[in-house]
């Protein structure tokens, strides 16, 4: 470059400069250039610029914008302002008048100077200004006739799934199937209380949601309405919510108020199904996500508004529980909750954050109710699939030829007639619950002998009772539990405390009595469980005080 003469120079660095111009800009470019370096002899700055490959011309240069930063917050402000009736910072504005001649008009007018109109409309460009440029305008005299009324935070919270269409994942059975997420969401303040990975909407599945949502939210001391799916596993929702409202509603206070959604009626949770198609875009951020775990693509058809439409379905080898901790749908909840989005209410668009407005509503409030989790895990028992049986006047069940002795709640069964009821089970234990469809539950039965169980039995999402705690125990110390005279005692008042202060007094006279014992081992564990039950008699007919215990006397 430093060979050339003066011109030859000129010419190249003119060429650099406007070779990515076309048209009338490459020209006036042209023109601009050569009328100055033929005025004054030297290369403009902004070519020299080019050699050290800045191209922002003007910026480079020294030269300030064409509109300074005044103009442009005026601007600004002017047009944000025509377009919001309610504003006081400028006249309304019809939407085929907001053109940018007539702000530029009154910018000339306003500010006593003139303003280049092409750099305004590039200023408008440049600063997003099309959005209120075109925005319709609000029919604020003539009410909105059909429109969802708002409602305050709390007095309505929706519960519905939302099954997945772009991607498969491999269930329990190794067999493809599409994943779809269970979601509790407030329609005042669209906040997402809680959304989880299922396969099925199962009553399992949503009581394990419900359950979560309850240790997962404070709720405020007054009536809440909750409005579930018609799906059956929903509807089994309404055992747990009566028993929530026996447990801790209050006058002027606490309640839920179930109110399903009408079969085949979409519009009762708008607002959510709403939220679903967020959710069929966030499917694609999973497929990214697990990108190296793709095992093929099949074609598919899904269908709106009754047209066929051919889909391609991504097939991801990973099981639920990997989607669950990779943690992408508390990444989804949250910038959902903490985001600004644009809402309807009352016909009337208005925008808000969810997590702002549900904590404004929250800091509000006096007193407030949280579930601990030993009250909530109780509520899982109503997920089991319910079927009709018959408790005796002996307090027993017959189910699948097998006996069970009601163990818990007998005092609510009448001995003169047998009760009808619903039952539940799990492994070798039935949960007892009332007829109706907000049925509570009564009680608890157990299997006269007990059943063969897995070597390594997966956690029970129920927690064991007082009697199933008695019978591990007496288990570990080797005695084989005739489960009958075991809820015989515990019907007169054994307790886990008795056991083990009967077995904390009497473990080296048992441990003597199984070394001088010869017989079988099952025999020396049928003894051994009938020398606890005598021993536990002994201790409530002496005012629950072993003679041995007194004295020291074990014999």
């Amino acid at each position: 470059m430093g060979e050339l003469t003066l011109d030859d120079r000129f010419h190249l660095l003119l060429h650099k400069k406007i070779m990515n111009k076309t048209g009338s800009a490459k020209r006036r470019s042209k023109k601009y250039y050569k009328d100055q370096y033929k005025k004054t002899g030297i290369i403009p700055v902004p070519l020299l610029l080019v050699e050290k490959g800045i191209m922002e011309g003007r910026k480079c240069s020294g030269r300030p914008r064409a509109i300074d930063e005044k103009t442009k917050r005026k601007f600004v402000e002017m047009v944000k302002a025509s377009c919001d009736p309610s504003s006081q910072g400028f006249i309304f504005i019809t939407r085929r008048a907001r053109t940018i001649k007539n702000y530029h008009y009154w910018l000339e007018q306003e500010l006593g100077k003139t303003i280049s109109l092409p750099a305004l409309r590039r200023c408008a460009k440049r600063e997003n200004l099309k959005f209120y440029l075109e925005k319709e305008d609000e029919q604020i005299q003539s009410p909105v006739i059909h429109a969802f009324k708002s409602v305050p935070v709390f007095d309505l919270i929706q519960v519905d799934g939302c099954k997945f269409q772009y991607l498969k994942i491999r269930n329990k059975h190794g067999n493809w199937q599409k994943p779809q997420v269970i979601e509790v969401f407030d329609t005042s303040s669209r906040n997402m209380f809680i959304l989880e990975f299922y396969f099925t909407e199962s009553s399992l599945n949503s009581v394990d949601l419900f359950t979560r949502f309850l240790l997962s939210t404070p709720f405020p001391l007054k009536k809440i309405g909750i409005r579930p799916d018609q799906a059956k596993g929903f509807l089994n929702l309404k055992r747990p919510i009566n028993a929530i409202n026996l447990a801790h509603s209050t006058p002027q206070g606490f309640y839920f108020a179930p109110d399903f959604s009408r079969a085949y009626s979409p519009k009762d949770k708008a607002h959510l199904e709403s939220s679903h198609r967020s959710l069929h875009n966030f499917e694609i951020r999973i497929i990214k996500a697990f990108e190296n775990r793709i095992v093929k693509t099949i074609p598919e058809y899904t269908f709106k508004r009754g047209k066929k439409e051919k889909i391609t379905v991504t097939l991801l080898d990973i099981t639920l529980q990997e989607l669950r901790i990779s943690n992408m749908l508390s990444e989804y909840r949250n910038e959902h909750n903490h985001t600004q989005h644009y809402f309807t209410e009352d016909g009337v668009v208005s925008a808000w954050v969810p997590a702002q407005k549900f904590d404004d509503f929250l800091s509000n409030q006096a007193d407030i109710l949280n579930f601990n989790p030993d009250q909530v895990q109780e509520y899982m028992k109503y997920g089991y699939r319910k079927i009709k049986a018959t408790v005796s006047k002996s307090r027993t069940i017959r189910h699948d030829n097998r006996d069970y002795y009601v163990t818990s709640g007998a005092d609510r069964f009448s001995k003169h007639k047998s009760t009808p009821v619903k039952i539940s089970r799990y492994k070798d234990k039935l949960f007892i619950f009332e007829q109706g469809e907000e049925g509570v539950l009564l009680g608890e039965a157990i299997a006269k002998k007990p059943f063969d169980r897995s070597p390594s039995p997966a956690p029970s999402p129920v927690p064991p009772d007082e009697l199933d705690t008695i019978i591990t125990l007496l288990g570990k110390h080797d005695m084989a539990v005739d489960r009958p005279a075991l809820i015989e005692v515990y019907h007169k008042g054994l307790t886990l405390t008795r056991a083990e202060q009967v077995l904390h007094h009497n473990q080296l006279r048992y441990a003597d009595y199984m070394k001088k014992m010869n017989q079988p081992d099952d025999r020396k564990n049928q003894a051994l469980f009938n020398a606890f039950i005598l021993d536990y008699q002994k201790l409530i007919n002496t005012n629950h005080v072993a003679t041995y215990a007194s004295h020291g006397d074990i014999t």
